[in-house]
């Protein structure tokens, strides 16, 4: 398993590299996080400075480097644009299990950007990384997230109340998740 961390994996799809995330991404990245929409159902408010993009960046490689998470940049084939990220934190090594997470840019909405990168990322998450078990923890008025996941065989576990603040509001957050033996099921079920 610790072979993942010695380079970091890139994929690509068919439109998209899936890449580290760099310092200089911060500027194409911050479009998406400075955004009141982008951010609703992240837990966080919209950024105010590049700092804050910056500093996340960062945090994305400390988590990396510690082994607790995956974070790729979604970058545009023409140009290596990054329009948004994807991938994992919270990741249990000893419990098989982590959190997925994602945004893109608003402009990228309802273009099928997520469903074509969570095609790639979902099978690397059983495979290379071992999980058995993926959480996703979604507000409940997300629904484009929770119809998303829910495409991959995400069942929906319940609502976690009060879950997280923001901006000194508590909100309520519903667990999804994927069982590794669910999602190989649904697969094969959805691919016949």
């Amino acid at each position: 398993m610790d072979e993942i961390f010695s380079l970091f994996p890139e994929m690509e799809t068919e439109r998209f590299i899936l890449r580290n995330i760099e310092l200089e991404d911060a500027v194409d990245l911050h479009e998406a996080y400075s955004d009141p929409d982008v951010v609703k159902f992240w837990g966080t408010a919209p950024f105010t400075s590049i700092e804050q993009t910056q500093s996340l960046i960062s945090d994305f490689h400390k988590g990396y480097e510690g082994q607790l998470t995956i974070r790729w940049g979604i970058a545009e084939k023409e140009g290596n644009r990054i329009i948004g990220t994807c991938g994992y934190h919270n990741w249990a090594k000893k419990k098989f299990r982590s959190e997925i997470g994602y945004e893109i840019r608003k402009s990228e909405w309802r273009k099928g950007v997520m469903k074509e990168v969570l095609s790639a990322i979902l099978p690397f998450a059983f495979q290379q990384m071992e999980l058995n078990r993926i959480g996703a923890l979604i507000h409940p008025e997300n629904h484009g997230s929770a119809s998303l996941v829910s495409k991959f065989g995400f069942k929906e576990e319940g609502c976690l109340r009060d879950y997280q603040c923001v901006d000194g509001e508590f909100q309520d957050l519903v667990m999804h998740s994927l069982i590794k033996k669910d999602f190989a099921q649904h697969k094969k079920n959805a691919w016949v």
